[in-house]
């Protein structure tokens, strides 16, 4: 164990003491709290006390010097004298075979971050007084080789005397200091507050906290501890201890700006912008005044992280902050939001015509160029505007300026949007519709149908497609075009493809072994990491054969593939699943994605089909192509929305070899 010794200087006085003397330093535990005190250092009386030497003495806690003493309080009355600077008297703790002579009294007292204890047997009263003026004396010494600061002051508050560690802590020699006010090296700030605390001449009281004292270059250092009164008799008013906390108050202030500040930005977070907001709201109570708020949107920050990291996204943050705070004139009116949103707000306007403008201002200074990592970016930004009256609650507006400023987006980005009344009315719907979701899911209303897919050649059903359906307790049937975007913004989607999945399964065992199942994969259910493992569980617990089930991707959702997500693909593709591209021709995969993974074939979009249907030449010719593809890549091919026989001859004629639609049935529960 790592000890840290007496103050160097002070060993010739202590080792004089007649009288048995410790010096311990407090031990601090994980919250900052005493829990004992270890021995720094014992004189040789101290060490025939309690017949040790002094290298078993030194390092040893107090509690184990006298765990017979533990139930005498001992500790609460070292802790007590450290704490509060006071001196403590108690009848010595008695030893194991001691003799007679043995000291009688235990005086604790703390000197310069340390506690003493100091036995005595003495009897007279004068001989009393003369080792406590000693005591006294070499208390002093020690305090002038602490690394604390003891500063002792008469009533008038000029320095009678100051330790010697003021001349490393604060760059001052002691001699410059005695005789000097106290008050004229306490930050001005600060003054009154010591002074209400108990350092006014009529004031008997104390102060413990932090001050800001003058150091010898006429700078500042915050520096903590406490103020009390001089023991009577001594000369002085008031001691001063202090230790110097300037790093503990820098961090302190660190963690209180990050607190309320963006780290990228330097601005509001939103929290404290939703606080001025409120602040705002009740000022103009009573008034004829407008307040807006306004929700900017970075426009394309994901492909700049993409391209360039996340920290090159941070620079075009920054970057872009900076620019809205020299538009708006303050930057305590404008705040970071969530992710790309930054938060402006205007008050006392006449009009919500002046937060337009202010709003073009801010798109047109946001759209000058910027180079970042030596690559040329042309930011835009999307604006949405939201004006209330004195009533209305911080996050209702910031909510209305977060929807006018996708609307924007939804416009075409590069511009403002006030808030329409029917947007938010619509968002609320929509919060209401997902609640709905997340009940029929727990209730058990969804439900896997089965349309029948068709060979064209000979007419027989080869397999199903298994479609989510969602039937009401009151009969209603919720379309899937309603309910399915809705689950997938609110991340419930994965829940109704695990649902529809076992249930096709289930499906799957009581047909005929030549039959195949089709079930729909979403983008979120792709990109789960246990995606091969629920595949295989629900095979396993179906007794389905891998081979039997077919697995649709969207084309649109082939884009998010990533290395990780093409390995799970061509994993369920190893044991015999097969992969097909759902909806083809309407996405944004490329002819790659058909080579690079386990595709085994491709479902024409209903979209196509249709146009078929109106005769449409640039339609045919492309589903000509499209199934010329699918031939040289040697994959199967699927038609969707197939209506009537013409539909179907005509698409045979091209080469596709199946097709599913009205023509051979509507989606359906399969009979048990």
């Amino acid at each position: 164990m790592e000890v840290a010794h007496a103050p160097a200087g002070s060993h010739p006085v202590l080792d004089a003491l007649p009288d048995p003397f410790l010096l311990l330093r407090p031990e601090r535990g994980a919250a900052g709290t005493i829990k004992d005190f270890i021995c720094t250092y014992a004189n040789g009386a101290a060490c025939r006390l309690h017949g040790r030497q002094p290298e078993r003495i030194v390092g040893a806690r107090l509690l184990d010097l006298h765990p017979s003493h533990c139930a005498g309080d001992l500790f609460e009355h070292g802790l007590r004298a450290f704490e509060l600077g006071q001196t403590v008297e108690l009848p010595a703790p008695g030893r194991p075979g001691e003799a007679p002579g043995a000291p009688r009294g235990l005086r604790l007292f703390p000197a310069g971050g340390w506690l003493c204890c100091l036995w005595s047997g003495a009897n007279e009263p004068a001989d009393l007084r003369r080792r406590l003026s000693e005591l006294e004396r070499r208390h002093h010494l020690l305090a002038g080789h602490a690394s604390d600061l003891v500063i002792e002051v008469d009533a008038d508050h000029r320095i009678l005397w100051v330790s010697e560690s003021v001349q490393a802590l604060l760059g001052w020699s002691p001699p410059a200091l005695v005789g000097r006010p106290a008050m004229a090296f306490v930050h001005s700030d600060d003054r009154c507050r010591a002074l209400r605390a108990g350092l006014g001449p009529r004031d008997r009281g104390r102060f413990e906290g932090e001050l800001r004292i003058r150091r010898a270059d006429d700078g500042w250092c915050w520096m903590g501890g406490s103020v009390r009164p001089a023991p009577e008799g001594s000369g002085g008013a008031w001691v001063l201890c202090l230790r110097d906390i300037q790093d503990r108050v820098t961090i302190r202030a660190e963690l209180d700006h990050s607190q309320h500040h963006d780290a990228v930005t330097g601005l509001a977070v939103r929290r404290v912008a939703l606080a001025r907001i409120r602040q705002a709201l009740d000022r103009q109570a009573g008034t004829d005044s407008m307040l807006a708020v306004l929700s900017i949107g970075v426009d394309g920050l994901t492909p700049v992280n993409d391209a360039l990291t996340h920290a090159g996204g941070d620079q075009l943050l920054a970057f872009l902050a900076a620019r809205i705070v020299r538009e708006v004139g303050d930057p305590d009116q404008v705040g970071r939001g969530t992710g790309d949103e930054f938060i402006v707000l205007l008050s006392d306007l006449a009009s919500a015509a002046e937060a337009a403008h202010l709003a073009e201002r801010i798109l047109a200074t946001c759209r000058a160029p910027i180079t970042i990592g030596g690559q040329p970016i042309d930011p835009t930004v999307s604006i949405g505007i939201a004006t209330a009256a004195a009533a209305a609650l911080p996050d209702e507006l910031l909510r209305d300026a977060s929807l006018a400023m996708r609307q924007a987006k939804a416009r075409g980005r590069n511009c403002f949007a006030l808030l329409d009344d029917a947007l938010a009315t619509e968002a609320h719907t929509r919060l209401l519709f997902a609640a709905e979701i997340q009940r029929g899911l727990v209730m058990e209303e969804f439900a896997a149908w089965f349309m029948p897919i068709v060979c064209f050649a000979s007419g027989e059903v080869t397999g199903y497609e298994a479609l989510a359906r969602w039937v009401r307790p009151d009969g209603i049937e919720v379309p899937p075009g309603e309910f399915l975007p809705c689950a997938e913004r609110r991340g419930l989607i994965d829940r109704i493809d695990r649902l529809v999945l076992r249930q096709a399964l289930a499906a799957l065992s009581r047909l005929p072994g030549r039959l195949t199942m089709a079930v729909n994969v979403s983008a979120a259910t792709l990109a789960q990491p246990d995606h091969p493992q629920l595949v295989a569980e629900a095979l396993e617990a179906a007794g389905v054969s891998p081979d039997r089930l077919h697995l649709e991707v969207t084309e649109t959702a082939l884009v998010t593939v990533t290395e990780r997500i093409r390995q799970q693909m061509q994993q369920l593709a190893g044991r015999g699943i097969r992969w097909y591209v759902d909806d083809f021709g309407t996405g944004y995969s490329s002819i790659s994605h058909l080579r690079d993974l386990p595709i085994a074939g491709l479902k024409l979009d209903r979209s196509f089909t249709c146009a078929m249907r109106a005769k449409d030449t640039r339609t045919l010719r492309l589903s000509q192509a499209l199934v010329g593809v699918a031939e040289g890549l040697e994959l199967d091919t699927v038609a969707e929305g197939v209506e009537t026989i013409e539909e179907a001859r005509l698409l045979t004629s091209q080469g596709w070899l199946h097709g599913q639609g009205w023509l051979y049935g509507k989606a359906a529960p399969l009979a048990p």
